[in-house]
């Protein structure tokens, strides 16, 4: 039983688990601004806007500002009040269609090493599927009596 659940939610479309409420923010935003919004919205990446038609979404995380702001390594130096997110984001972000199964947005996700995918359509985003929510929405499954740890 609890497997057929699962199998059936590696199948769902990734609009099922996505994120509908996320933030996009400019890229001249600051770290600390960055972080302060992560804070209030418990997210752990932003989106970040296009400068202009010809620009592409990015993406900042925790991970990047861990990596490249708060321990950047030797002999950089960059201050989170001062350093513009479009410093340190990713980009182009990797996105896909609402219509694609999850099991597909799984492996898309460990083959490019990242934790989230912007859904969109027609060149919107709706919204963001992160591994996260995947593992949320595993947790949520009906346990298996002879699966339980005790």
């Amino acid at each position: 039983m609890a497997m057929d659940q699962l199998i059936t939610l590696r199948t769902l479309p990734v609009s099922a688990l996505m994120q509908k409420d996320f933030h996009i923010i400019k890229g001249s935003c600051t770290v600390a601004e960055a972080l302060q919004i992560m804070k209030k919205s418990n997210e752990s990446g932003l989106i970040v806007e296009p400068r202009n038609e010809d620009d592409c979404y990015g993406i900042v995380t925790e991970k990047d500002i861990l990596e490249k702001v708060i321990d950047p390594g030797e002999d950089i130096h960059r201050d989170p009040w001062n350093t513009p997110v479009f410093q340190i984001m990713s980009k182009p972000i990797i996105s896909v269609d609402p219509s694609l199964r999850i099991k597909y947005a799984l492996r898309l996700m460990k083959r490019t090493n990242i934790r989230r995918l912007t859904v969109m359509e027609n060149n919107v985003i709706l919204g963001v599927l992160n591994m996260t929510d995947v593992l949320h929405a595993v947790e949520e499954l009906p346990a298996h009596d002879s699966h339980v740890a005790r």
